[in-house]
């Protein structure tokens, strides 16, 4: 068995506007391709679309698949794959790609959104896996791959995709696209109850949010989730981070300015500190912005701490992906 070492999650590929069991031997979608010798320690991957598993430096996954998801923390990988009887949500081995569970996918669903730490819940919808049409209504199955059966079926309107669960389980926060804007919403699964996700700060009415997702980060103990955003038509604002708190269900955003958001694509990077802070980076100008996201648990109106200093962060990442964990 392989230890795994969280290193960080992303959100890469996407076209994404956003800002402030049983049955094993399943067939698959799985494009493989196998070097004789990995030549760097292997990990778990993000690529343009779907996951899998790479070793770092080199352009050739050892096992991919478009149509898996991974849970935030790379604890767990789930993919929608096709069988003769009909397609099946199959759980995956991150080191080899293989089906080691599956089960009857829900009529109609055809996408995976988000996958809970350690995989117990997976948040399905009709949406197609690129994400590329808006959409009027949105169905979404909560699917309990503990018990192996859909916990949860809602028929929401709008176009929403689900972005991470609470640490218990009982809401999933969504994204709620409107044009050229969205909303960070709350779900309450027992209930269907939905709403605009609060701020920390209790005194903010939430806003509308713009900008493109670059990468996000989940902290430890799986109760922050804080993802970098660019949006460059954005003079006095260029960059920030959005925290979820997963814990709690507010949010808060950590608004940088320039350099960062201003260099070209790729240029700007999120990574977990080993102190559970975050530090970003304009690579292109030399800049750093550590953000103490842990002070987002407690409700207050003051910001939450942001240091600026000089320097880079070297990337730990494959050829053509992003790193999500460490599978060696």
């Amino acid at each position: 068995m392989m230890r795994r070492t969280i290193i960080g999650v992303l959100a890469i590929g996407l076209p994404v506007v956003a800002g402030c069991g049983s049955q094993p031997g399943v067939t698959g979608s799985t494009a493989t391709s196998q070097p004789a010798s990995p030549t760097g320690p292997l990990v778990l991957a993000q690529f343009d679309r779907g996951i899998g598993a790479i070793a770092v430096g080199s352009d050739h996954p050892l096992w991919s698949d478009p149509d898996a998801a991974a849970a935030l923390d790379g604890s767990a990988v789930f993919s929608v794959r096709h069988a003769q009887a009909g397609d099946v949500l199959a759980r995956l081995d991150p080191d080899t790609g293989t089906a080691i569970a599956s089960w009857p996918l829900p009529v109609a669903m055809k996408s995976i959104s988000a996958v809970s730490p350690g995989g117990r819940w997976v948040a399905l919808t009709d949406r197609e896996p690129d994400y590329a049409a808006p959409r009027a209504a949105t169905r979404l199955v909560v699917f309990d791959a503990v018990n192996g059966e859909a916990a949860r079926r809602l028929e929401l309107t709008g176009d929403v995709r689900p972005e991470a669960f609470s640490v218990d389980g009982q809401r999933v926060f969504v994204l709620d696209y409107r044009g050229d804007h969205y909303r960070v919403q709350t779900i309450e699964l027992a209930s269907g109850e939905r709403y605009d996700t609060s701020s920390r700060d209790k005194s903010l009415e939430r806003e509308d949010m713009h900008g493109t997702t670059v990468r996000g980060v989940l902290n430890a103990d799986h109760t922050l989730l804080a993802t970098l955003y660019r949006n460059p038509g954005d003079a006095e604002e260029p960059a920030f981070v959005h925290v979820l708190d997963l814990e709690n269900g507010w949010a808060y955003c950590a608004d940088l300015t320039a350099p960062f958001g201003t260099g070209p694509e790729g240029s700007d990077r999120i990574e977990l500190t080993p102190a559970d802070t975050v530090i970003v980076t304009a690579t292109h100008a030399g800049r750093i912005a550590e953000i103490h996201i842990d002070e987002v648990h407690e409700p207050s109106d003051v910001p939450v701490t942001v240091e600026y200093r000089n320097g880079t962060v070297a990337p730990t990442e494959p050829g053509p992906g992003q790193v999500i964990a460490s599978l060696s």
